[in-house]
């Protein structure tokens, strides 16, 4: 890492810290090694073999994200809660924008909403970056809004129709294989077609950050169905440039949804090849618990690398 760089990092998280502390967050330190990580399909944790005194050897994983530990606190009674601290993910691209280990910032509040937690987040960025942000809000945008704008696809039509989504994905031009899922055929506009252009204006020569919601509930992971229209899931990513620097959802707290969520994201994992675990039965047990909940995770030196102006994380 580059001088200037580590000094604008620690910079960045002095002021994370100071955000969250003047609204009135306990910042918290969860275990960075777990034996039952998260089970995300396309996410991999770095292994490792653990050994106690009393002759108990076992495999532990380094967490991919601090977010069961949160929630598990979240249940047993805290409100608003941050850590701030590392991660880590196997088989990463290392393309500049990821690498093996990185900073991660995930905060949780009680009683609050996904349109609370976009507030909140568009608060902190500008916070932290207090320069480069002054006039217009954050621009918000469905995933259904952005397919239509970039991508001339009603995503409604589409939804849970693998035949049209198949057809589609051919008229834009999309290679389209025997396999290809609907989600894979999803990422593969979104990733060709609109992806890139959501951070910038239109000519690209200025940020327009950009806040996409409301994805598919095929791709919900922890989030809460939107009770309006079970299709979709209360989640949101936000877009600045380049970088995608944050996953945020109005938590699902039904543990019996997420069980088969668990399930499916298993299944999903054995046909990928990839090692499996048990799932965390005392996450479900904490779920009820939460109630109504909002929680984000952001990519620290994405935030530096975006102030940095740097299209490296090192």
């Amino acid at each position: 890492m580059k001088k200037d760089l580590i000094t604008l990092r620690s910079q960045t998280v002095k002021k994370i810290r100071q955000f969250f502390d003047e609204r009135e967050y306990l910042e918290v330190h969860t275990p960075r090694l777990l034996s039952l990580p998260g089970q995300e399909p396309y996410l991999d944790p770095l292994w490792t073999i653990a050994h106690r005194p009393d002759g108990w050897t076992g495999e532990m994983a380094l967490i991919t994200s601090p977010e069961y530990t949160l929630k598990k606190m979240l249940g047993s009674g805290f409100d608003k809660i941050y850590d701030l601290g590392p991660c880590f993910r196997d088989h990463e691209p290392w393309d500049g924008s990821h690498d093996i280990e990185f900073l991660m910032l995930e905060w949780y509040r009680k009683h609050s909403s996904l349109s609370d937690l976009i507030n909140e987040t568009e608060e902190l960025v500008r916070f932290v970056i207090q320069d480069e942000f002054t006039i217009k809000p954050f621009r918000r945008l469905t995933v259904e809004e952005a397919f239509r704008l970039y991508a001339k696809l009603e995503l409604n039509e589409l939804i849970g129709d693998d035949k049209a989504m198949k057809a589609k994905a051919k008229e834009l031009g999309q290679t389209v294989g025997t396999t290809d899922t609907w989600d894979d055929l999803f990422h593969k506009i979104f990733l060709s077609l609109i992806e890139h252009r959501l951070g910038w204006n239109e000519d690209k020569t200025v940020y327009q950050p950009t806040f996409l919601y409301r994805y598919p509930a095929s791709q919900a992971a922890l989030a809460k169905r939107d009770p309006n229209d079970e299709r979709y899931a209360l989640r949101v990513e936000l877009y600045i440039g380049d970088l995608e620097l944050c996953n945020g959802f109005e938590e699902l707290s039904d543990p019996i949804e997420q069980r088969t969520r668990f399930e499916e994201e298993i299944a999903l994992r054995k046909t990928l090849g990839k090692k499996t675990w048990a799932i965390d039965e005392s996450l479900l047990a904490a779920l009820p618990q939460i109630g109504e909940c909002a929680g984000n995770a952001l990519g620290v030196d994405r935030l530096a690398m975006l102030q940095a102006k740097t299209p490296n994380i090192g």
